[in-house]
């Protein structure tokens, strides 16, 4: 009998646990923290503002003809456009006198005689021409700004289809072209 009451006492007290247990807390709004006034204010650290108009080079020279570096970054505006640009020969390409295949005539200009990261490479001039130019001088270039050339160029970046050149002292150059 004692092993009966004291089972049935074991349930009782286990049933009892499992109604608290089955029972959801009480709810109780949270409470809210006094403000503290005596702290002082939160101190922010940014960054400086970038000024993005500062990091586009400019698109012209004062005398409006076109940058190297300000229509690079503005090829969208400029492509399949006659374009004016001025810039310093930096490069060109001569046929080594041994090969049997030479790349078309082109040469690269640049914003400075010293290059840097931006330059512009021109298409469909003569080999003559080509041979005339001075490296570290100056020019202006015509021509049409385009991605690829009839004769097998393609620069994403941009190239300029030549059609006359200042600068250059060949009056009867110009007109043959």
């Amino acid at each position: 009998m004692v092993d009966r009451t004291r089972t049935l006492g074991s349930l009782c007290a286990l049933a009892m646990l499992a109604g608290f247990a089955c029972t959801p807390p009480p709810v109780e709004p949270p409470k809210e923290k006094a403000a503290e006034s005596n702290l002082p204010p939160a101190k922010v650290d940014l960054p400086p503002l970038i000024k993005l108009e500062g990091t586009i080079p400019p698109e012209t020279h004062p005398d409006h003809t076109m940058r190297i570096d300000g229509l690079l970054a503005r090829r969208d505006k400029y492509l399949d456009q006659k374009v004016l640009v001025r810039g310093y020969l930096i490069g060109k390409y001569e046929c080594p006198k041994d090969a049997d295949k030479c790349e078309r005539p082109h040469v690269w200009l640049a914003d400075s005689p010293a290059g840097g990261d931006k330059k512009l490479m021109v298409v469909a001039l003569e080999e003559e021409r080509v041979e005339k130019l001075e490296e570290g001088e100056q020019y202006v270039v015509t021509g049409r700004f385009a991605q690829k050339s009839a004769d097998g160029f393609v620069r994403s970046e941009g190239l300029l289809l030549h059609e006359s050149i200042e600068g250059l002292d060949d009056p009867e150059g110009e007109k043959a072209r």
